[in-house]
């Protein structure tokens, strides 16, 4: 407060409100916001401190003049709508802002925005800019990186707007220009911006579709014939399209179908494999068991009847008599064997020699 009681940006104030520590360092350089809106701060001051700045909301005070900002080099966002200003100035170190928002104050010209070459978006709705004719609007020539202008409920009346301010703006693609007189002026006058103004992107409360650009287009040059024509054409091309569209719909859902048949296909196969695989292991596992089974029978039969009980003592003499037997006639048919094919030698000379003797005494007789 000054002396008069009205709200001022002191530096006793600045440092209470750094004290707020959710929103703020209490060292001046390390914020890069402040919020001073809505105070009823009648002028600009105190903030040379604040040199890394990258935002300031000033919206809904009484300022009448812009200025105190030549410190906030880096400043790229300035929110000053809702105020008493009658004149853009004090800008012009300014030259890494981008957003500036002047809306509902009392500038009459457009001006001191050329130093701002990083400026996008310039907000001037509500204001009294076009009293003078076009001239009032000239200073958005000196801003070519401007994309965005919004010059709603002012005072322009110059039909010719189009031509003098809007064409040679080369990166305007958002415009709102409505509630102006030179709006009523202009037939057709959203098909005539669009046609116009190949760049724009939007305009006023909507977008610009591209069926939108296309119908205007074909108005401007046809009339309202050639825009039925380019109706009936765009018509159709949006049906061929959704056409091809739901035929590549339904080829997708086919194909995904086949693959998911033939991915079941290989798994039922993968499975009976497996299955008979698992059956033959089942049965090698059942056939050993059961001759485990058998000898761990037999072993235990054994056992519960001991080698000292007279039965199984007999059963194991009889057995190993019985084999001993078997050896024993085993043996004598191989020396009998051997006597005969030994006999039969020492007979073979014997009958070699009696069948010499008959032979001589018949040739003795014949003699």
């Amino acid at each position: 407060m000054d002396e008069t009681g009205k709200p001022r940006i002191t530096k006793e104030f600045l440092k209470r409100l750094l004290k707020d520590r959710e929103n703020y360092y209490t060292t001046p350089e390390l914020n890069d916001i402040l919020y001073l809106h809505y105070k009823g701060f009648e002028k600009i001051e105190n903030l040379e401190e604040f040199k890394k700045l990258k935002v300031l909301y000033l919206e809904g005070n009484c300022i009448t003049t812009i200025e105190g900002l030549d410190e906030l080099k880096e400043l790229r966002c300035l929110f000053l709508q809702e105020n008493m200003i009658n004149k853009i100035s004090g800008l012009e170190n300014l030259t890494d802002l981008r957003t500036i928002n002047l809306t509902s104050n009392f500038i009459e010209k457009i001006e001191g925005l050329s130093q701002c070459t990083m400026l996008d978006t310039l907000l001037l709705k509500q204001n009294r800019i076009g009293k003078n004719g076009l001239d009032d609007l000239k200073g958005v020539l000196e801003i070519p990186s401007l994309r965005v202008l919004d010059i709603q409920d002012n005072k322009i009346e110059d039909e010719n707007i189009i031509s003098e301010i809007f064409e040679k703006m080369p990166k305007l693609s958002v415009l709102y220009c409505q509630n102006n007189p030179f709006c009523k002026k202009i037939p057709s006058y959203r098909k005539t911006i669009i046609a116009r103004l190949p760049k724009l992107a939007f305009l006023d409360d909507r977008p610009i579709f591209p069926e939108d650009r296309c119908f205007a287009e074909a108005w401007y040059k046809g009339g309202l014939e050639a825009e039925r024509e380019a109706r009936a054409k765009w018509k159709q091309e949006q049906e061929e399209k959704n056409n091809r569209y739901h035929v590549a719909f339904k080829e997708m859902i086919e194909r995904h179908k086949r693959m998911m048949q033939e991915a079941r296909e290989n798994q039922s196969v993968r499975n009976s494999s497996e299955l008979n695989v698992s059956i033959d292991s089942e049965r090698s596992n059942e056939d050993q068991t059961i001759t485990n089974s058998t000898s761990t029978s037999k072993l235990e039969t054994y056992n519960s009847e001991g080698p000292g009980t007279p039965n199984s003592s007999k059963s194991f003499n009889m057995s190993d008599i019985k084999n001993s037997n078997s050896e024993i006639g085993n043996s004598d048919s191989k020396e009998n064997s051997q006597l005969n094919s030994e006999a039969e030698s020492d007979s073979e000379p014997e009958k070699n020699n009696n069948r010499e003797s008959s032979v001589s005494t018949n040739f003795d007789e014949l003699e």
